[in-house]
């Protein structure tokens, strides 16, 4: 297989002209552009005609070979969300969970024409699962893909860019326990954290190597056991790697072709043969889904040609009995009358009078059950976000605790009056969840020692603001 990997990113698009080769991708070439202001993040998912016209202008002034693209997505082309789930939680409780952060996601979308992917993590941190949720605006895909087709472009997959970097960080995941992979750009930046090998959290960051604290947003993952692996073309930005090496990481380093993993998935040739220097940013630019199609919107459908014939056979002998028919005799017509006015007397018998009456009960039923629907529907719906929250405190942080008083307060959150014994597994576990888990506690009055060493404690539980929200 041979393809130009297109990837459209929050302020610039990166091509790579790639072979595939069993399980590794040999890199010939790779270009970048930037794109203009009026197209950067949210700017591309409105313009997909200018869109293409900067990918088709691309690909000629780099003169890559082929016409055969596969695009992948990015910051301002697609959606994304993580949800976070304790393993103890039910299949329906997950479920309830993953729909309510799609509802939010696509809060501020034309939820119908929007075409979603889900991405399970493999891994847990500190007993919650992750799964996160990609999607993108079918009217954009379909008229990219059609503005492309008019140069002469076919598409043969359109998937998300943060799905094939956390596929193709994998391959360095061996590193340590605790690895965080980061694809470093001046003004973006993209994070994959595996713990034991397993993805465990995934990030896309509009702010990069420039900002004022490149860091702050990727504390949250950092410990003193992580090590980090640096892709992207700022990888070897020293200012990054110092900050990275202050917020605690045990070590940073750049992805390399001495990295065994790494160096059987990505080889350099063509004009790219000894640049091993480049090899960061190549290993950004070629990423790939583990499974083509398992991430993708849009994927070609080997098949395709099959299906057609077929569809166009069955149309030719669907016009051929179109035409037989209309060129029955007005007999055979008038036959057919005869057997329908029987069947219409035959009705009237009182067997097929009782199925009748019964048919009528069941449309009067599904009338109603329908105008029950629809009341329901118009009723307001419930937020179940504390709920879910509330379910996960109690299971997790509060499972050996002694439960006085608990209840919700609108604005404020759940308020939890308690006892425990185990003070020191309370306080780790507290810390643990206000660092990794999207919540925040904190104890609304001093903690009191009610008897040896039991504790009476009144703890605040609230979540953090999402990005939207706290902007």
């Amino acid at each position: 297989m041979e393809t130009v990997v297109v990837k459209i990113e929050n302020t610039y698009i990166s091509l790579a002209h790639v072979k595939k080769i069993g399980g590794g991708f040999r890199v010939t070439r790779i270009r970048r552009a930037a794109l203009p202001d009026s197209l950067c993040g949210i700017e591309a998912g409105l313009q997909p005609d200018l869109v293409a016209a900067v990918i088709v202008s691309a690909l000629r002034s780099g003169e890559f070979p082929g016409k055969t693209l596969s695009v992948y997505l990015g910051f301002g082309t697609e959606l994304f969300a993580e949800y976070r789930f304790s393993e103890k939680l039910t299949d329906q409780v997950r479920k309830q969970r993953r729909q309510q952060t799609e509802d939010i996601l696509l809060a501020d979308a034309s939820a119908p024409v929007y075409l979603v992917k889900y991405y399970p993590y493999s891994g847990t941190d500190g007993g919650l699962i992750t799964s996160s949720i990609f999607a993108a605006d079918a009217a954009f895909l379909d008229r990219l893909i059609s503005a492309l087709a008019q140069d002469g472009y076919t598409v043969t997959i359109i998937s998300s860019s943060l799905a094939s970097f956390a596929e193709t960080a994998k391959t360095v995941s061996d590193l340590g326990e605790r690895v965080l992979v980061i694809c470093a750009e001046k003004q973006e930046l993209m994070a994959a954290l595996f713990i034991g090998g397993s993805l465990v959290r995934l990030a896309r960051l509009a702010q990069g190597t420039e900002a004022q604290d490149p860091v702050a947003p990727l504390r949250a993952y950092i410990t003193n056991e992580t090590k980090i692996a640096l892709c992207g073309y700022e990888s070897q930005d020293a200012r990054f790697r110092e900050s990275l090496k202050q917020a605690g990481a045990i070590a940073v380093g750049s992805v390399n072709p001495k990295m065994k993993r790494a160096s059987e998935r990505i080889v350099l040739s063509g004009e790219l043969t000894y640049q091993n220097a480049l090899f960061p940013g190549v290993f950004a630019s070629a990423a790939f889904p583990g499974e083509e199609g398992e991430t993708a919107y849009f994927a070609e459908d080997r098949d395709v040609k099959r299906i057609g014939t077929g569809l166009r056979l069955a149309s030719i002998i669907i016009l051929i009995v179109a035409v037989f028919a209309c060129a029955l005799s007005p007999l055979t017509f008038l036959a057919s009358e005869r057997e329908r006015d029987a069947n219409l007397s035959r009705l009237e018998e009182p067997f097929f009078a009782d199925a009748a009456a019964k048919l009528g009960q069941y449309r009067a039923l599904v009338s109603e059950y329908t105008e029950l629907l629809e009341a329901e529907e118009a009723l307001p719906a419930r937020d179940p976000s504390h709920a879910d929250l509330l379910e996960e405190t109690v299971s997790s942080l509060l499972a050996d605790a002694r439960i006085e008083e608990l209840f919700y307060e609108k604005g404020k959150g759940i308020l939890v009056d308690f006892s425990t014994k185990d003070i020191e597994t309370f306080d780790a576990m507290k810390e643990a969840m206000s660092e990794k888990s999207g919540m925040f506690l904190y104890e609304s009055k001093p903690r009191e020692e009610i008897g040896e060493d039991e504790w009476r404690i009144q703890l605040r539980v609230t979540l953090m603001p999402s990005a939207r929200e706290a902007s």
